[in-house]
């Protein structure tokens, strides 16, 4: 897998390539800040926040500061080995922090992704895999509550016909009398509706989640 350009491993890459360039140069060469920073391949800023920034640098008298019309010194073979041993910790520290981090997780949600992956890259691919995931529960989710939401209109509708059917069936031939027919119908009507209002609003609350 490719590592980002500022991870120790493509740092690594950089200047060991860098060594080799270096190993080129006559005996007490030393460059000037621009030539060194286009050796290893990085920018003007980068190079001065290691300067800075990485503990025990600008005492090992790899290079000297400039400033005030004083131009940098490096020394290439030098610089490039305290950067290369700095970059080769930093690379462990990462792959002690994947290797507890794997063993958190667990092999089995990992099994996939390489070996050499660093703590971030792990966080990154595990949450891109879990967003996918509840992407696709979602989606399927969905189409459930769709078949559900089916399922319902067929049994409310057929509990409606029930209804209207089971007032012809008690009075096939019209001989009831016309109070009594009335009352019958009546209660048949008002089950109906109360059928129809329940089932209405059962199948809003549904089509509303599955919104």
């Amino acid at each position: 897998m490719a590592h980002s350009a500022s991870s120790p491993a493509a740092r690594l890459r950089k200047l060991n390539a860098a060594l080799e360039k270096a190993k080129k140069f006559k005996r007490g060469t030393v460059l000037t800040f621009e030539p060194m920073m286009e050796l290893i391949g990085v920018s003007r800023p980068v190079l001065r926040d290691w300067c800075g920034e990485i503990a025990g640098f600008e005492e090992s008298g790899a290079f000297e500061r400039g400033g005030n019309g004083i131009e940098w010194q490096f020394k290439p073979g030098p610089t490039i080995r305290f950067l290369i041993k700095h970059f080769e910790a930093e690379q462990a520290k990462q792959v002690e922090k994947a290797k507890r981090l794997r063993k958190a997780i667990g092999d089995d949600v990992l099994a996939e992704l390489p070996e050499d992956m660093t703590a971030d890259e792990i966080i990154k691919a595990v949450r891109a895999a879990r967003e996918v995931r509840e992407e696709q529960e979602s989606q399927g989710a969905l189409i459930k509550a769709a078949n559900v939401v089916s399922v319902f209109e067929r049994t409310f509708n057929k509990m409606l016909q029930a209804g209207i059917q089971a007032g012809r069936e008690q009075d096939p031939t019209g001989q009831w009398p016309p109070e009594y027919a009335e009352k019958w119908q009546n209660a048949i009507d008002n089950l109906i509706l109360q059928q129809s209002a329940a089932g209405e609003a059962c199948l809003n609350a549904l089509r509303g989640r599955s919104a």
